[in-house]
């Protein structure tokens, strides 16, 4: 999954409604996820709100949604988008490559969101992780 790829699946169509639902509401749509076609998908709880995984089993890829929850009332502090890669397939984390994938994701997403990136790697996987808040 490249940042264009990215882009398509991060947009305002996709956050505007988590952004705006409580806790139970992101359980049931959680549990009632599309993912693409071929793609595997399993829910995870977490103490915070459950993760959607989505996996393309051909490439080893793994997309997340993770809203993070602080109560059981109000809608998400922010919503963390991962990107698992084999370490083979990771793109590489330059500069440049975080300044594109932030940018674009805000302007898919719009003015009312900040986006962050960061990049991580274990001997698994390596994860390229959009933090993205409300702004306001």
């Amino acid at each position: 999954m490249n940042a264009t790829q990215l882009k398509a699946r991060l947009s305002k169509a996709i956050a505007d409604p988590i952004f705006a639902m409580d806790r139970s509401s992101w359980e049931s749509h959680a549990r009632e996820w599309a993912a693409p076609k071929g793609w595997k998908i399993r829910v995870e709880p977490t103490a915070n709100g459950s993760s959607v995984l989505e996996e393309d089993p051909t490439t080893g890829i793994e997309f997340v949604l993770r809203p993070y929850y602080d109560n059981d009332i109000d809608p998400p502090e922010s919503l963390f988008v991962e990107i698992h890669y084999p370490p083979a397939k990771a793109p590489k984390f330059t500069a440049d490559f975080k300044h594109d994938l932030e940018y674009d994701a805000r302007r898919s997403l719009g003015p009312e969101y900040s986006v962050s990136a960061t990049y991580a790697t274990s001997p698994s996987f390596v994860e390229i992780e959009l933090i993205i808040k409300k702004a306001g």
